[in-house]
Parts: C-alpha cells; sequence; structure tokens
C-alpha cells in the first residue's frame, strides 16, 4: 500500500476556520505537486457547535473580553474578505475558472453529514490549521495514512488555542511549529517535524502566528514522502500544558508586556 500511494499524488482533505492562516497553508498544499486537493472542510462555528451566531459571540466576549474577539474577527472573517478581493484584482479577466473542490462548511464534522463528505472524499490524508473542531476516532479513522496537523508552538510546549500569545505572556524565549499527528486529545499525537524560532523582540501575535503557519505547511510538505511511507512519527515527550480560550486577564498581560495582538500592517 506504501508503495502504491508513493507513486501518485496524496489524495489530501484540508481542514481549517479560514482566514488568512488557513489561506497561507492552502496555498502551500495547492501548490505542492505532491498533492491532490480532494477537499476542503470550512469550521463554520461560533466558539461551540451547539451555539449559534449570537450565542457564539456572546461567549466569545464573556471569557476573552472585546478585544481578542474582534481580533478573531479580524484573524478570519475580515481576512477571508480581503484575500477575496485581492484574488479578484489580480485575476486576468480571460483567465479559467479554478478547479472546483469540494467544500463543506460544517460545525460540527463528526456529525453524519461531515462524515459522509469526509469518506466521499476517500482521502490519503486529512490536514488540519486553524481549525476549531476535536475530531472523534470514526473521522479519524477515514484517511488512508491518517491525520495531520499543524500546530504553531513546539510541543507539548503550549498545546491548547492560541500557543503564541501564551508564549508572549509566559516569557518564552522561543517559539516554534510542530507538524504532528491527531488523536481525540487535543494537540498530543505523535511528532512528525518541528521547526524552532527565536522569539522576536517585537511584533503581534497575529504576524508571528501567520509566519509560524507558512513554516508548518513547507515543514508537512517537507514531510510527505515519510507520511506516505506509513512512519508514525515519535511519541511527544513528557510536560507541556494545555491552554484553553486566553482570558481577558491574559490578554491585558499581553499588553502589558508591550505586545499587541494585531496591526494594520498586518494585512499588507
Amino acid at each position: 500500500m506504501a508503495g502504491a500511494l508513493s507513486s501518485r499524488p496524496l489524495r489530501v482533505v484540508f481542514c481549517t476556520r479560514g482566514g488568512l492562516f488557513g489561506v497561507r497553508v492552502l496555498r502551500r498544499l495547492r501548490a505542492c505537486e505532491g498533492i491532490e486537493l480532494c477537499g476542503i472542510v470550512r469550521s463554520n462555528r461560533v466558539f461551540d457547535a451547539r451555539y449559534g451566531f449570537l450565542r457564539g459571540a456572546f461567549e466569545y466576549l464573556r471569557r476573552c473580553g472585546l478585544a481578542y474577539s474582534l481580533y478573531l474577527l479580524c484573524a478570519t472573517d475580515i481576512a477571508d474578505a480581503l484575500c477575496a478581493i485581492s484574488r479578484l484584482r489580480r485575476r486576468p479577466k480571460d483567465a479559467a475558472p479554478d478547479r472546483a473542490i469540494p467544500t463543506l462548511a460544517t460545525a460540527d464534522l463528526n456529525d453524519p453529514r461531515g462524515l459522509a463528505f469526509l469518506r466521499q472524499c476517500s482521502p490519503d490524508l486529512l490536514v488540519s490549521a486553524f481549525f476549531d473542531q476535536r475530531l472523534r476516532e470514526e473521522v479519524l479513522a477515514v484517511p488512508a495514512r491518517g491525520c495531520v496537523n499543524i500546530h504553531p508552538s513546539l510541543l507539548p510546549a503550549f498545546r491548547g488555542v492560541d500557543p503564541v500569545l501564551q508564549a508572549r505572556i509566559q516569557g518564552a524565549s522561543r517559539i516554534g511549529v510542530t507538524v504532528h499527528y491527531m488523536t481525540p486529545e487535543l494537540d498530543r499525537g505523535n511528532l512528525i517535524a518541528q521547526q524552532a524560532v527565536s522569539m522576536p523582540g517585537q511584533g503581534s501575535v497575529f504576524a508571528l502566528t501567520a509566519q509560524l503557519f507558512d513554516q508548518g505547511a513547507q515543514l508537512l510538505i517537507d514531510s510527505l514522502a515519510s507520511i506516505a511511507r506509513g512512519d508514525r512519527g515519535a511519541p511527544q515527550p513528557p510536560g507541556g500544558s494545555y491552554e484553553s480560550w486566553p482570558t481577558r486577564r491574559e490578554v491585558r498581560a499581553l499588553r502589558a508586556c508591550g505586545d499587541t495582538l494585531i496591526r494594520l500592517t498586518d494585512f499588507r
């Protein structure tokens, strides 16, 4: 089976919340000759799959405060709109339309509709980046070569929702990105590849996170051969911690460190 897969591109389903982070990874996947993108899953949940937009927005505000809620809006919906405008401006009027890739927008990929979509795509590999859903065993078992995630930290350090923000407020001297296999436990799967970078002295959480997802996408592409061979990676070393959605206090701590969530120049 491994030999058969290595002789052709890997069929990949890409899962993301979208925004600039997801778009950057998607561009690299689409440009890679070793990948055939056979499906895209866009998460449209707001905080929790059980909530509608208003309840979800209220929970973001209650937990994270206004500043972080606006940051998420900029990192997702506003970034999506700016990317769409940019594509329209760059595209020649007589250009052929892009090949349609089956796409599913869902608040829970684990539900019957999501599972049916994934099985219909028949992927070799599921790739997750900036995706806000925990996948259950039934979904994880569908791709022939498993499910991998790009996480912007050096696991096991800074598991969870916003590792760059946590690294900043905890005074970490370095950060990095990890490509790892996914399990039902978030950010706990075997390590495929990691790349460390020094923590920059200045900059925004948004810009550093975007940089790390860029590097993570390339790290994944460089690891495709070992994934296709069935290499299961290395267990994570002990330690680390999991941090959920940032609190208002943590956002204030970021500002107290002289850091910021996002800047207008980040969209250049």
